[in-house]
């Protein structure tokens, strides 16, 4: 609709491109400009429901793969209690997505009781708004004429190529006050869910 974003995602859909990175973004607009965020971490749903991978036929495979594979091997290390949380310079993104998790939402480390890729996804999910929030309000100080719209949940990649996202959580940050975005119902639009497009949402549960 607005033409390219500045894209800032890393791993998982975490934000670790820092004050540097929205610096740079907002250097592209204004100071008494509108920004839109759409921060999604994601995860797969196959055709019979179940979660963490997902053939991706549209690509040419015929094997499932994960998504999101960087939290499945995050889940992984800590099922089997192999869990590495040094900062590996040759896995920087890798390295701090796991800590930065577990810093944020104090996400069970614990192999005995591991938590499930839904369960670290979540924590993704909740790691990201909260460092949005954090980056906006940070910006917002400086730019007083400045609003932004935040929008973090999850991207879910369905069987055959289908894409959705639901909307954890949806914000106005105007006048340095960060408010609850109630989104209206546009009665004259209708979803097809199930189609290939990537901009249909929804905002029911996920699947446990």
């Amino acid at each position: 609709m607005w033409g390219q974003a500045f894209i800032c995602g890393s791993l998982g859909g975490m934000l670790f491109c820092g004050k540097t990175g929205f610096s740079a973004a907002h250097h592209h607009a204004p100071d008494n400009a509108c920004f839109i965020y759409y921060c999604f971490t994601h995860i797969a749903i196959d055709h019979k429901g179940s979660v963490g991978s997902v053939y991706r036929t549209r690509s040419g495979m015929n094997k499932k793969t994960a998504a999101c594979g960087a939290l499945a091997a995050f889940a992984s290390e800590i099922a089997s209690n192999k869990l590495n949380l040094n900062l590996d310079e040759n896995d920087i993104e890798m390295s701090m997505l796991k800590i930065h998790i577990i810093q944020q939402t104090g996400l069970s480390t614990d192999s005995t009781n591991p938590p499930d890729l839904y369960k670290v996804t979540m924590a993704a999910y909740e790691t990201i708004t909260i460092d949005l929030e954090r980056h906006i309000r940070y910006d917002a100080k400086d730019f007083k004429e400045r609003q932004y719209a935040l929008f973090t949940g999850v991207q879910i990649h369905g069987p055959n190529g289908t894409n959705y996202c639901w909307i954890g959580k949806a914000s106005l940050l105007n006048k340095g006050v960060l408010s609850p975005l109630t989104l209206s119902t546009n009665t004259n639009f209708q979803p097809q869910f199930g189609s290939r497009s990537k901009r249909h949402s929804f905002n029911g549960p996920i699947p446990e």
